[in-house]
């Protein structure tokens, strides 16, 4: 597993699906805070689950607001803000204030980067949460299931988490992008009516892109198995033409 990361700003590093990206984490360092236990979580298991987290630990908004212009006046080269990091970026007890800061930030020094955000959708549902979606350019939100059953199997979330509820969510989401990470082995999304129910809600939402991909790093959970980049390229043509969409996927070269 990944260890957590232990500062505000991370990178810039080179995203498959971002560019050059400046990552912005919101979470505590001293463990992962996410609404989701996901079997393929890069950050190993998510020890409580949660939507309203306890908000200590987490950086303060001033914090934030001193990290972010501190490496926006460092000088490197990014197309992206990004919020993401030890797990659910939205979590943020003041994540609202947060982007309008980082917002005014960005208008003020970098006026040509986007402001993105990858998220496991969970706290969609919310109005405020959707409002300020709505103030960034690439709200790149999670939808690996198509189904309850496959939803909890791979996501794992929360107590009071739906997808029927978090796809209702996702309908009212401007500008929305899927990104979709795809397994096999004891559970796969991949293939099978799992495959076909996840297809069926891409076709209903109508995102402006979808964003497929697999893990490339080790996962907590025996049995979950990375989708090859083959299998990748297979799902992506067959969304793309049975939904329309713009569908693309995204893999690693071997190390």
């Amino acid at each position: 597993m990944l260890p957590l990361k232990q500062g505000i700003i991370y990178g810039p590093v080179n995203s498959r699906r971002l560019g050059r990206s400046l990552g912005i984490n919101l979470l505590p360092g001293c463990g992962k805070v996410c609404s989701f236990d996901c079997i393929y979580c890069q950050y190993g298991r998510t020890r409580v689950k949660t939507l309203d987290p306890d908000p200590e630990g987490f950086p303060t908004l001033d914090e934030v607001i001193a990290a972010v212009e501190t490496a926006l006046k460092s000088g490197p080269d990014f197309d992206n803000f990004t919020f993401s990091g030890n797990g659910e970026p939205t979590l943020h007890p003041r994540w609202p204030e947060v982007v309008e800061a980082v917002r005014q930030l960005r208008d003020r020094y970098r006026p040509g980067a986007r402001l993105s955000l990858l998220s496991n959708s969970s706290t969609v549902v919310r109005p405020e949460i959707r409002a300020t979606l709505a103030r960034l350019e690439a709200p790149i939100m999670k939808l690996e299931a198509g189904d309850e059953a496959t939803f909890a199997a791979i996501d794992r979330p929360a107590d009071g988490v739906s997808l029927d509820a978090t796809v209702a969510g996702l309908a009212q989401v401007p500008g929305l992008s899927i990104q979709s990470l795809m397994v096999t082995g004891a559970v796969t999304n991949s293939e099978g009516p799992a495959f076909e129910n996840w297809l069926e809600v891409l076709a209903r939402l109508k995102p402006a892109r979808v964003q497929v991909y697999s893990t490339d790093r080790p996962v907590p959970e025996a049995g979950v198995e990375r989708v090859s980049p083959e299998r990748l390229q297979q799902i992506a043509a067959r969304a793309a033409e049975q939904t329309g969409l713009e569908v693309r996927a995204y893999w690693s070269s071997p190390r």
